[in-house]
């Protein structure tokens, strides 16, 4: 069977994508919606929804309903996330709540939210598993809500710990990327016990993805992330860097840091913090985790075929070495 790779995949739900926005009356309630779409972005929940749907069919367009779905959910949490973060900048360009106004923001992203379970049930028509679809959704949604929480009650700790930080991101990000494998899996009628072993695999690479994410907020280029460098820092956010150095430092030593971290953000300098962390020798040490997770994830895949799993690894190893 031809199992198309993940540059195939992406121009093909990019298409769809486009072919598909949104317009209605009143248009103001599309706009952003379409704004966000426009973006772009690396689209790999989408795509590993239609990765994990070819490993059983070859034709993907059935799937691409819920491959939007899954866009648009991803979109939706951006476009809310960015106005608890009074972030002023999405992928390069204004976020929809500077664009658009706040309210806006809002209600377009309610209206995604709502779109994301109508083409769930539109993908699942024709096999029966639309009502499946929509629950394996209803519990990942949930959870990711609960690690959004989490988020914002970290806020107010000095540092959770990395147990508590891992676990949430867990909830926040890797459970988006582990329900897109299973949604696409369950679309395709792979067994329970498949679909769940790709969910597994989606989840630990999720938590290398988003660690390696908080390397490049940090120390990425700007011009490649699309991010301002050290958004986190200047924010005052404790993304996992902050969290693993702090968590390691003795008491005094972590008042210090945490006081330091307070006047980069006053100064919206993040020199002092950088220095501070390559010191600590972070990168050699996200480096270290992300391949512990890979290889978490990969045992997943060991009681699948090996010829069927190939495409996947493959694609995780370039996102685990991506530099954007």
């Amino acid at each position: 069977m031809n199992r198309q790779d993940y540059s195939v995949l992406s121009k093909t739900f990019e298409d769809y994508l486009s072919a598909h926005q949104p317009y209605g009356s009143p248009d103001s309630l599309y706009e952003p919606v379409r704004y966000i779409n426009e973006l772009g972005g690396k689209r790999i929940r989408p795509v590993l929804l239609l990765m994990a749907y070819n490993l059983w069919q070859e034709d993907v367009t059935p799937a691409l309903p819920a491959a939007m779905a899954v866009e648009y959910f991803h979109n939706f949490s951006l476009m809310h996330d960015d106005i608890m973060d009074e972030a002023p900048l999405r992928r390069g360009k204004e976020t929809v709540h500077n664009k658009f106004g706040r309210n806006a923001a809002i209600l377009s992203g309610d209206a995604m939210l709502i779109r994301c379970y109508e083409l769930l049930l539109q993908a699942g028509e024709r096999s029966g598993v639309g009502a499946q679809l929509c629950l394996l959704m209803c519990k990942a949604s949930l959870e990711i809500c609960e690690g959004q929480q989490l988020d914002m009650d970290f806020e107010s700790l000095a540092s959770p710990t990395d147990a508590e930080y891992l676990e949430m991101i867990r909830k926040k990000t890797s459970c988006l990327l582990g329900i897109s494998l299973q949604l696409g899996a369950a679309l395709a009628g792979a067994s329970e016990t498949e679909a769940q072993a790709l969910y597994s695999f989606g989840e630990k690479m999720g938590l290398g993805f988003q660690i390696q994410d908080d390397f490049l907020d940090t120390f990425g280029d700007a011009q490649l992330t699309g991010k301002r460098r050290g958004g986190d820092i200047l924010r005052g956010k404790k993304n996992f860097l902050y969290v693993h150095t702090y968590n390691t430092l003795a008491p005094p030593d972590q008042k210090d840091f945490a006081q330091k971290y307070e006047l980069a953000v006053i100064r919206q300098n993040i020199d002092p913090i950088l220095r501070f962390y390559e010191k600590q020798n972070m990168s050699e040490y996200v480096h270290q985790i992300q391949s512990g997770y890979f290889d978490e994830a990969t045992s997943h895949l060991e009681a699948m075929d090996r010829q069927r799993s190939s495409s996947l690894l493959d694609f995780t190893k370039s996102i685990m070495n991506r530099n954007f």
